[in-house]
């Protein structure tokens, strides 16, 4: 016996009364990435290890800074001046590498990253003058400080807002634990094999990793690949683009369609030279500028911390070089619990506003966030780290003071690790959120702004200790984390009518 054929009223789903619009068929909703999660933790991991390559360098090299001065028979404050030069063109690099990086693709960008910070670090390791120095550090931190901005970038290209949280804390694992692990093994390395064995450690320690990527890293750029189906050509393709591309074929933009495209189909522009320009124009876009001014504060009070760590430590405690190495121990715990535990909550806070809101839950489409208060969704979290963050450094500056046992002090870094990391991965977040289509060069944009603060925290922070001591010198570090925290405020209540504004004036 034959059934009849359904009604409309049949095929609408029973909580739903069916209208004259009510679609016969469910809208299929458009693909994110052909990435599987296996493939996405791997690709998100190999991008965190790159991206550690930048703080890594920077930190590895505070234990060796006074034998680097006596060997080259020059002054602390010289040999400080070449830390100066790393974190200035750390952040001046990426604005050059992000630009590159959106218009040829991920994988060239990561190559031009990798051979300039390998060269710079096997100069480094041979050089025997100051000048040399001071020029070969700025080489140096041209080549690495692009991975940091690419991580947050190739995490965009294949994760959707619904996990973007979680993954984005990983893919900024490598930057997190870096700046602790460097100066354990920079201490070691230094004391038992001399200074040049840190910049041979770094060389051969990037050759061994560049040279996988180069082979098996798959390009994730959506201007070059889309979702990931289409087929890259030249250095955007690599040996595994080659395997998947007999084992599974490629398929064209459109979704759902079976012709492959011609190599490189999706990207017919001419690449033209990286305009720096489009980084620093971020800087006054709302609420954009706001969100990359909180988190450069949020961030330098980070290095204002850390930064006073090794001569306070060593005149409250006495402790000698390998002890101030692994006094950066809870920083980094605090770090990784941080990455981990938040993006965990950020995640679970977007679901929660999104179904407030009645949207779709999904974690493999695309969302859009044309009437969804995203800048909400993030700062329901990154707000209240933030005002933890300043409390804690706040109270780590007067317990200094009072000279208290080394345990109390590292549980001090400890909390001002996690809540500092967690405060920045949020706004990271919300600032790809804003940017999900030029990733790299917001990131880079992120980055110019962290680092030119953090170059400023590190160049005053000791003066500051010095004059007015550590009570006050964190009381201002806090006041300042205080003075910005309204500005997030003010995201959190104008940020989508903004963010709506320039997307209207961009059409």
């Amino acid at each position: 016996m034959s059934s009849s054929p359904r009604s409309p009223e049949d095929r609408a789903p029973e909580h739903e009364q069916p209208t004259d619009t009510t679609p016969l068929l469910p809208r299929r909703q458009e693909r994110y990435s052909v990435f599987t999660t296996g493939q996405k933790r791997m690709i998100i991991l190999a991008a965190a290890l790159a991206s550690s390559f930048s703080p890594f360098s920077a930190n590895i090299y505070y234990p060796s800074l006074n034998s680097i001065a006596a060997d080259l028979h020059v002054t602390s404050s010289q040999i400080n001046l070449t830390i100066t030069t790393y974190m200035i063109c750390q952040g001046l690099a990426p604005a050059f590498m992000g630009s590159l990086a959106d218009q040829a693709g991920r994988r060239p960008a990561y190559i031009l990253c990798f051979v300039i910070y390998i060269c710079g670090n096997i100069a480094l390791a041979l050089q025997h003058s100051y000048p040399a120095l001071l020029v070969l550090r700025a080489v140096q931190s041209c080549g690495s400080s692009g991975t940091v901005a690419l991580a947050s970038a190739v995490a965009a290209d294949i994760i959707t807002s619904a996990e973007r949280g979680t993954y984005m804390g990983i893919a900024s694992l490598g930057n997190i634990l870096a700046p602790s692990l460097g100066p354990i093994l920079g201490g070691l390395l230094s004391q038992y094999l001399g200074w040049q064995a840190v910049f041979w450690f770094l060389a051969i320690t990037a050759i061994a990793f560049f040279l996988p990527l180069l082979f098996f890293f798959p390009e994730t750029c959506r201007a070059i690949v889309g979702d990931g189906s289409i087929r890259p050509t030249g250095w955007n393709r690599s040996v595994l683009n080659c395997w998947q591309g007999r084992r599974r074929g490629y398929h064209t933009v459109e979704y759902g369609t079976d012709s492959p495209p011609q190599d490189g189909e999706i990207n017919k522009t001419k690449i033209q030279f990286p305009n720096p320009l489009a980084t620093l124009k971020l800087l006054f876009h709302l609420p954009t500028g706001f969100v990359l001014l909180a988190n450069g504060i949020n961030f330098a009070s980070y290095y204002s911390v850390t930064t006073g760590i090794p001569a306070q430590f060593k005149e409250l405690y006495a402790l000698q070089d390998l002890g101030i190495g692994l006094s950066f121990i809870p920083a980094g715990l605090g770090s990784l619990f941080s990455a981990t535990f938040n993006g965990i909550l950020v995640d679970w806070n977007y679901r929660r506003i999104q179904a407030q809101s009645g949207e779709t839950i999904s974690k493999s489409g695309k969302q859009d966030h044309s009437n969804f208060p995203i800048e909400r969704a993030r700062l329901q979290i990154g707000l209240p780290m933030m005002l933890a963050a300043t409390t804690s450094v706040g109270l780590y500056g007067w317990l200094l003071s009072l000279k208290p046992p080394l345990s109390i002090a590292f549980v001090f870094v400890f909390i001002i690790s996690f809540t500092i990391t967690a405060a920045y991965n949020v706004m990271n977040v919300l600032i790809v959120d804003l940017y999900y289509s030029t990733p790299a060069t917001a990131m880079a944009a992120n980055n110019l702004v962290r680092c030119f603060l953090g170059a400023g925290a590190t160049a005053v922070v000791r003066p500051m200790i010095r004059r007015w001591g550590d009570m006050w010198t964190y009381f201002i570090v806090a006041g300042v984390m205080v003075s910005v925290s309204p500005l997030l405020g003010v995201v959190y209540w104008r940020g989508m009518r903004w963010r709506n504004e320039r997307l209207g004036d961009a059409r």
